[in-house]
């Protein structure tokens, strides 16, 4: 029976429910470039693989890091500044047959100069026109939509089968914008899996270790982790950190990342988040720790943590948040997009108005002086991740759509329009 695309995939455990074995493209970014997407994908990928199913990866060359030689089933034939990208794409695509094509999407990833990529629109028309049940993940889906961000919702939904979101809030909100109500939106949340889950993945210390390696032992830890963009606000925890260690004097901040390459707002705001640690009463007590991180130099960095810090003034959804309930480490958010539905459903963290700096101050220093609140938020975090937002449970909702979008080869889902 075809699930109903006006609501949540119900996710399954592939291991009690035999399903057919699929071949899946996903076109990506991909370790070891050092980026969200490219994780997020690494860790479903290496889910979907566990049940059996043949995943390959297109991605970028990524030859400033080290390349994809040596990686089997990965073709990094996507050179998004080159014009014409899309033929690359697609030509391997119709190589390699797959069963469905599974894009993952974040304006950065595909955009030149902040111009909206015409070869991903290409690409998807390419997919459409030859019947290739294409499934799309937006990572980037805010409540007001800016016009390139219109324009090319507006256009990629009508083009493939399944559009997925993390959080219920951006599906909400995309009719409001777009107009129109499109049927074949999908809500799940953003994956994570606990640290033994990954089994240590490549030596990943434990807390007093990652604490060690980093010189913060015996001191509590704020942090506030991932690209550097003015959105992200970290330095509303760096002018109130004076008054915090006034009242928590063993507590450290750890400002943990760097500028995103190629983004402009993000190489304008890093200068600016420095020059404000520099100039910091409390420079003693941060931490910068400054650079584009590996899946394990990421995790280890974040495991160094009591309490993880998103003071944004936007946000729609956050891998940082995901992984630092994997970790057990309680949060404190600002009330914006996906971060408040996140805290109110796993119940492991605080959440403050936005720009609301004595709030945001009062709620880091209630953590930090309670032990047992920042353990009992820990127990919760947990909970959460093996409850909801688990990868067995996500690749479960994913297999679901999958399955949807492949069943008679484009035509039936073309009917959830």
């Amino acid at each position: 029976m075809p699930l109903n695309p006006t609501r949540n995939v119900e996710g399954e455990n592939p291991r009690g429910n035999v399903r057919p074995k699929l071949t899946i493209c996903f076109v990506t970014t991909y370790p070891p470039k050092p980026d969200g997407i490219a994780t997020y994908s690494d860790e479903l990928i290496c889910t979907l693989k566990s049940y059996g199913h043949i995943v390959y990866v297109i991605c970028n060359p990524d030859l400033a890091v080290g390349g994809h030689e040596g990686q089997e089933g990965v073709f990094p034939v996507m050179e998004a500044e080159k014009e014409g990208w899309h033929r690359d794409v697609f030509d391997t695509i119709t190589m390699l047959d797959p069963d469905v094509v599974h894009l993952q999407h974040e304006y950065g990833l595909y955009d030149i100069d902040d111009q909206l990529s015409t070869d991903l629109l290409d690409l998807l028309v390419l997919l459409h026109l030859n019947a290739v049940p294409t499934v799309i993940t937006y990572h980037s889906v805010y409540s007001t939509l800016s016009k390139k961000e219109l324009v090319f919702m507006n256009l990629s939904l009508q083009l493939v089968d399944a559009g997925i979101v993390h959080e219920e809030l951006q599906k909400i909100f995309l009719p409001v914008n777009l107009g129109w109500v499109p049927q074949n939106v999908y809500v799940i949340p953003h994956g994570a899996g606990l640290l033994r889950d990954r089994d240590r993945k490549e030596g990943v210390p434990d807390e007093a270790e990652a604490k060690r390696r980093y010189g913060l032992d015996g001191r509590d830890v704020v942090m506030c982790l991932g690209w550097w963009e003015p959105y992200k606000k970290f330095e509303d925890v760096v002018k109130i950190w004076p008054e915090v260690v006034k009242e928590a004097s063993n507590a450290v901040l750890v400002i943990a990342g760097d500028a995103r390459p190629g983004s402009k707002n993000g190489m304008h705001y890093a200068p600016t988040l420095l020059d404000v640690i520099a100039e910091s009463p409390a420079r003693d007590s941060i931490m910068v720790i400054q650079g584009s991180f590996s899946p394990q130099e990421y995790i280890t960095i974040l495991n160094a943590a009591d309490v993880v810090v998103l003071p944004y003034e936007s946000s729609t959804q956050s891998g940082v948040l995901a992984h630092a309930f994997s970790l057990g480490k309680p949060a404190v958010v600002t009330n914006v997009g996906g971060l408040v539905a996140e805290v109110a459903a796993s119940g492991a963290g605080l959440v403050t108005v936005r720009g609301d700096l004595d709030e945001l101050r009062d709620h880091i220093v209630l953590l930090l002086k309670s032990e047992q609140m920042r353990a009992k938020y820990a127990q919760r975090a947990v909970q959460y991740v093996q409850q909801k937002i688990g990868w067995n449970y996500i690749a479960g909702m994913h297999q679901s759509i999958y399955s949807l979008v492949t069943r008679g080869r484009k035509s039936e889902a073309s009917a959830h329009f």
